[in-house]
């Protein structure tokens, strides 16, 4: 929380509380938290995030097959413009806020390969991140796991192992991934 100069508190922008990469499979790909977390009072804050992904991912699903039933829909209907959408992902990767609870913001972006990135940014005092921020983010973070899956040895759709990576994704939550 800021504080502006006549001592009130102004609205502080959101962090970067976690960043995820779940494989086409749901399986969870890499997950990596930063800083504090925020939690319900019975159970822990490590918890409430993984839940917080849990339902995003139901949303993303929800979201994604509405998509695609559009896209067929209106390919099937001779219009021209929707035959670039008909492919197994949305034309345009970066699917917005996604989820929200009372203490977070999910934002995704699928690749076309239909592995889902998340970002949990945390909502402290109702502010939004720039959405060219976070279209910045997931271009970045969508590089690092390009280079991380393109490693010969990488397991396919096995976890991430690779400290580049983490170091990559870690940039997101400072900003220094641009």
């Amino acid at each position: 929380e800021q504080v502006n100069r006549v001592g009130r508190a102004t609205r502080s922008i959101m962090s970067l509380v976690c960043a995820a990469v779940i494989s086409p499979r749901n399986a969870p790909v890499h997950v990596q938290t930063f800083g504090e977390l925020v939690g319900d009072d019975d159970e822990s804050a490590d918890h409430a995030v993984q839940r917080t992904l849990h339902c995003s991912l139901d949303a993303v699903e929800d979201l994604l097959g509405r998509i695609d039933r559009s896209s067929i829909a209106s390919a099937s209907g001779g219009s021209g413009a929707a035959v670039a959408t008909t492919g197994r992902g949305p034309k345009d990767p970066y699917l917005g806020p996604v989820f929200q609870t009372e203490d977070h913001q999910v934002y995704a972006w699928v690749t076309n390969t239909r592995a889902r990135l998340l970002l949990v940014y945390e909502d402290r005092i109702g502010s939004e991140p720039n959405a060219e921020t976070v279209r910045a983010a997931f271009k970045a973070m969508q590089d690092a796991y390009a280079d991380a899956v393109s490693d010969p040895f990488a397991t396919k759709e096995g976890r991430i192992e690779s400290t580049r990576f983490a170091r990559r994704v870690a940039a997101l939550a400072t900003g220094t991934h641009g």
